[in-house]
Order: structure tokens, then sequence, then C-alpha cells
């Protein structure tokens, strides 16, 4: 009898222990990943300048994302302002990453925050680098319920 409750409490113990051991372990934007699959990138026209004017992506699912950055032509060590318009995507928030493509300057990551329904907004600074000539690359990402998607924006500073 005692070797039948000592297993059981063994048994729970196990199982307390494997849940807590879980719970500090698995982030649950993993299990999301794993789920969903990787983000499906789109790039922007080579020929839309985001120093002069807005841009825009389709999506591969059909949404359009729309991308203005503030002030123009888009400043070094100085906040700008990452607007940011959906159509087809009403989400809570989107996904910002900024890095530059030629040189190791950080990576900024933000949630953009929802102004409305399809607009969003962040404020970030970019740094500055004695060598210049940086290329950006700005990647708003949706995860959806059942999908991740993402459009590349892209431009160049000077120093």
């Amino acid at each position: 009898m005692k070797t039948k409750k000592f297993l059981k409490f063994l048994i729970l113990e196990i199982i307390a222990l494997s849940l807590i051991v879980a719970y500090f372990t698995i982030d649950s934007s993993d299990i999301y990943r794993w789920y969903v699959g990787n983000t499906n990138f789109v790039k922007q026209d080579k020929s839309c300048n985001l120093h002069k004017e807005a841009c825009s992506v389709e999506l591969r699912d059909g949404s359009i994302v729309t991308l203005n950055i503030t002030p123009k032509p888009i400043p070094l060590m100085k906040p700008i302002e990452l607007h940011v318009e959906t159509q087809n995507i009403d989400i809570n928030s989107l996904k910002l990453k900024v890095f530059a493509t030629n040189m190791n300057m950080g990576l900024i990551e933000k949630s953009l925050k929802k102004l409305k329904k399809g607009s969003y907004k962040a404020s970030i600074t970019l740094p500055s680098c004695i060598v210049g000539g940086m290329i950006w690359d700005v990647n708003i990402i949706a995860d959806k319920p059942s999908k991740s998607l993402g459009a590349v924006f892209e431009f160049q500073t000077s120093k």
C-alpha cells in the first residue's frame, strides 16, 4: 500500500516539475512560429524612394501595406516617424524591424501602435555611421492567426 502511494506521489511530482520547467522554457512565440512557419516577405519596388514618397507593397494574400517615413529626407540621429497604412489587415499591432544590410548597426524592434483601423505608427532614431552610405531594411510583419506576412522596404542614408 505504501509503495502505491509513493508511486502516485512520485508521478504527480514529476508531472508538476515538468509543467514548471515547460512554463519557464517554452516561449509562446516559438510555438506560434512552429505552427505558422516562416514569414512570407514581399519586397518593395526598387523605383519607389522613401526619401521622397510613401511606398506600397502588395502582400501574398492581396493585402496592401504602405510605409511613409517623416521627415523627408530621412535623417540620422534624429527621431523619425514611421506611418503604416494597411488595406485588408486589421490586427491590433504590427511588428517592425529596422536594420542596416551592409553593416551591423544594431536591430531596432518595435510594435507599431494602432491609431485606428488600418493605421499604425512608431517612432525610432537611426544611428549614424562614419562610413556612411548605409542601406536600411524596414520589415513590417503582420502575424495573422494562420500565417505570417511581411513587407520589406529599403532606403539608403548618407553620413
